[in-house]
C-alpha cells in the first residue's frame, strides 16, 4: 500500500515536541513497518528534526504557514489542493489519510479528483477548541468547511466517543472509534514497589492540561506528598514549582521513556471545564511504562483505562490528593494497576494496531463501490 499522510495544520510541525506531532509521526512509522509507503505532507518541518523513518517520505506543502489569516488560507486552496493532487499522482497513492485542519479543504478536494479513499482523523471539534483556547478567524466559514470534510470523506476516524457523536452529528457517513495509542517497545516497566514513590506529568503546560488542580492537590498534600516530577513547560510552572514540582522544562519526545522509568505514579489533572474529548497521549504512555495512574473522568480516558487506573472528577484537587497519597501508601496496588494498564496498551492500544486499521479501512475502501463524486 501507497499511503499519503495529510497534515494541513500549520500548528503541528514534523518532528515537533507537541502530543499532535508525535501522534503524526508514530502513526506514520507504525504504517510504514507493516510494508507501505508513506508520504507525510505537513506545512513546517521542526528544526532540528529527527530523520524519517524506513519507508517514510516527508514533504513540505506549499503556501501559507503558522500564523496565516482564515482568508489566506482558504485563497491558496485551489494552488495546495492541485500540488497535493500532483503528489498523488506521482506518489501512486492508494489512499488519502487526513488530519482534520482548521480552514482546510485541500484533502477532500484532492482525494475526489484521484477518486481515491479518503480517510480522516478528527482529534477535536476545531471551531469550537481554538474559539475557547485560541482565538478563531472568520468561525462561520470554519463550521462550514469542517462539515464539508465531515460529511464528503469516506470514513472519519475519532479518538473519542464524543468526537465520534460529533462527527456523526454533522453529516459523517461512516465513523469508527480510534484512540490514541502507544509504541510499548520504546517504554519498560517501572519498579512500582520502589519507595517513597514518585509522581510525574508529562507534556505542555496548557490552561486545559489541569496544571493549577495538580499544584492544588499538591499543597493539599503537604509534607507527605511523594516526589513529583513535571516533563514539561509552559503555563502553570511557577504554581507547580511553589507546590514542591520538579520542572524538567520542555525535553525532546525520546526522552520520555526514561523519565517514566524513574516513577511510579502518573497523573493526568484536568479542570473542572475541559473539554470531554481528550484522549491524553500521556495515558498510554504512563499505561506503557506500568505506571498507577490517577486520571481526570473523561469519556476518553474512561473507554480507555476505566478498569486499570484510579479516576477521579476533573478539576477536584482533593479527589486527586487523596487518590495519590492511597497509591503513595499501597505499593502492592501500584503494582497490580501498572501491570494490568500494560497488558490493557499491549491489547488493544499499540501504534500497530491503529496502523494496521487504517490499512484495513483504506483496503476496504478501495474495493467498495466507486461512489458518487463528492
Amino acid at each position: 500500500m501507497r499511503l499519503v499522510h495529510l497534515v494541513d495544520d500549520p500548528g503541528i510541525a514534523w518532528g515537533g515536541p507537541k502530543g499532535a506531532s508525535v501522534h503524526v509521526a508514530e502513526l506514520a512509522r507504525a504504517v510504514a513497518a507493516q510494508g507501505a509507503e508513506v508520504l507525510v505532507l505537513v506545512t513546517a518541518v521542526h528544526d532540528p528534526a529527527p530523520p524519517a523513518p524506513a519507508g517514510v517520505t516527508v514533504e513540505v506543502l506549499p503556501g501559507p504557514g503558522k500564523g496565516a489569516s482564515a482568508a489566506e488560507r482558504v485563497a491558496a486552496t485551489p494552488a495546495r489542493a492541485a500540488w497535493v493532487r500532483d503528489a498523488l499522482r506521482r506518489w501512486r497513492a492508494d489512499a488519502l489519510y487526513e488530519r482534520f485542519a482548521l480552514h482546510s479543504t485541500v484533502g477532500i478536494e484532492a482525494a475526489a479528483d484521484r477518486r481515491i479513499p479518503h480517510l480522516a482523523e478528527l482529534n477535536a471539534p476545531l471551531p469550537e477548541e481554538a474559539a475557547r483556547y485560541r482565538s478563531l478567524d472568520d468561525p462561520g466559514l470554519a463550521v462550514e468547511l469542517e462539515g464539508r470534510v465531515l460529511a464528503g470523506c469516506d470514513a472519519v476516524l475519532a479518538v473519542s466517543s464524543p468526537l465520534a457523536r460529533y462527527a456523526a452529528d454533522r453529516g459523517a457517513r461512516r465513523v469508527e472509534l480510534c484512540p490514541n495509542a502507544v509504541d510499548p517497545g520504546r517504554f519498560w516497566a517501572a519498579a512500582a514497589r520502589r519507595q517513597p514513590p514518585t509522581a510525574v506529568f508529562t507534556g505542555r503546560l496548557r490552561p486545559w492540561h489541569g496544571a493549577a488542580t495538580l499544584a492544588d492537590a499538591w499543597r493539599l498534600l503537604g509534607a507527605g506528598a511523594p516526589r513529583l516530577v513535571v516533563v514539561g513547560d509552559g503555563d502553570g510552572r511557577d504554581g507547580l514549582v511553589a507546590a514542591g514540582a520538579e520542572v524538567t522544562g520542555a525535553v525532546a519526545h525520546d526522552r520520555v521513556p526514561a523519565l517514566l522509568a524513574g516513577a511510579q505514579i502518573g497523573v493526568v489533572p484536568y479542570p473542572a471545564d475541559a473539554p470531554t474529548y481528550f484522549s491524553p497521549l500521556k495515558l498510554f504512555e504512563y499505561l506503557a511504562a506500568g505506571l498507577a495512574v490517577v486520571a481526570a473522568d473523561l469519556p476518553g480516558v474512561r473507554e480507555v483505562a476505566g478498569d486499570v487506573a484510579v479516576l477521579v472528577a476533573p478539576g477536584d484537587p482533593a479527589a486527586l490528593a487523596d487518590a495519590v497519597a492511597t497509591l503513595a501508601a499501597d505499593p502492592d496496588r501500584r503494582a497490580r494497576l501498572g501491570a494490568a494498564g500494560r497488558a490493557t496498551v499491549l491489547a488493544r492500544h499499540t501504534w500497530a494496531q491503529r496502523a494496521h486499521r487504517v490499512r484495513e479501512l483504506a483496503g476496504e475502501l478501495r474495493l467498495a463501490p466507486a461512489a458518487a463524486p463528492r
